[in-house]
């Protein structure tokens, strides 16, 4: 059964189309003041897994079952996890190389805004100059990035439940065949207290009403959501901007959400 939902989500405020600086979003009150709730449809993707595509709506479930036992432990999803998700990365994409840049694990804890439920539509890089992000990783690395002249390169988040299976606060994203690129405006992610730079500069959607967003109801610890980022490769899915929303199908004694997201670089040649 599929369980389909109406509730509200955030939005970058309309005044910031075309406004020639950048809202800045790191704290609760940033967010209040720079987004609006509209009142949206979010679709159970369920009944529908085995026709998405990352290529092309941006998004996609596999099954995964973790080894990592305790997700707190940063050495155990450092050493473990992330080998797991670079290998799965391959598997899903087909891509010859997986860079993992870090993780994120999510809580109820409201203490701290960079780690807490991101409740506001957002993607998480500007979609400006893809490569030029994409180089700038490779050559952290210390490896040459002429080597990677005839690469193509797309970014995903992989996105766990951990614990339980999420059933409060669930991961919406919208398909990406239904986003325009002149939805998408830059802003300034402030939650890990960088300041305004270019180093921090992310993007986010505004309110358009033919954006579909999906969900998957009561998302199982052995599953991993797969959610494209960037991309540069024309004709391909370029992002797949995402939030946590309240779902009101959710019985109100389940226990808080607790996630583990992983945001990578796949290098296709």
């Amino acid at each position: 059964m599929t369980v389909s939902v109406k509730t509200e989500v955030r939005y970058l405020n309309e005044e910031w189309r075309h406004r020639g600086e950048l809202a800045s979003i790191g704290s609760r009150e940033s967010r209040r003041a720079n987004t609006s709730k509209h009142n949206v449809f979010i679709r159970d993707a369920r009944a529908k897994r085995d026709e998405l595509s990352l290529d092309v709506n941006g998004f996609v479930l596999v099954d995964h079952l973790s080894t990592v036992t305790d997700f707190g432990d940063e050495d155990s999803v450092k050493s473990l996890y992330y080998s797991e998700i670079e290998r799965l990365t391959r598997t899903v994409t087909g891509a010859s190389e997986v860079f993992i840049t870090n993780h994120v694990v999510r809580t109820e804890d409201k203490s701290n805004f960079n780690s807490a439920y991101a409740r506001f539509v957002h993607c998480d890089y500007s979609l400006a100059d893809p490569r030029s992000t994409s180089l700038k990783t490779i050559e952290s690395r210390h490896l040459d990035p002429a080597d990677y002249n005839g690469a193509d390169f797309a970014w995903y988040n992989s996105w766990q439940p951990f614990d339980h299976e999420a059933r409060s606060n669930s991961l919406a994203v919208i398909d990406a065949t239904t986003i325009a690129e002149s939805d998408v405006v830059d802003y300034y992610y402030t939650g890990n207290n960088t300041g305004n730079n270019a180093s921090n500069k992310s993007a986010m959607p505004l309110f358009n009403p033919e954006h579909e967003f999906w969900y998957f109801d009561r998302m199982r610890t052995d599953e991993v959501l797969f959610i494209k980022q960037l991309d540069t490769r024309d004709n391909y899915a370029q992002t797949c901007p995402h939030t946590s929303f309240d779902n009101p199908a959710a019985p109100r004694d389940v226990p808080p959400r607790r996630s583990i997201e992983v945001r990578l670089l796949a290098v296709f040649r």
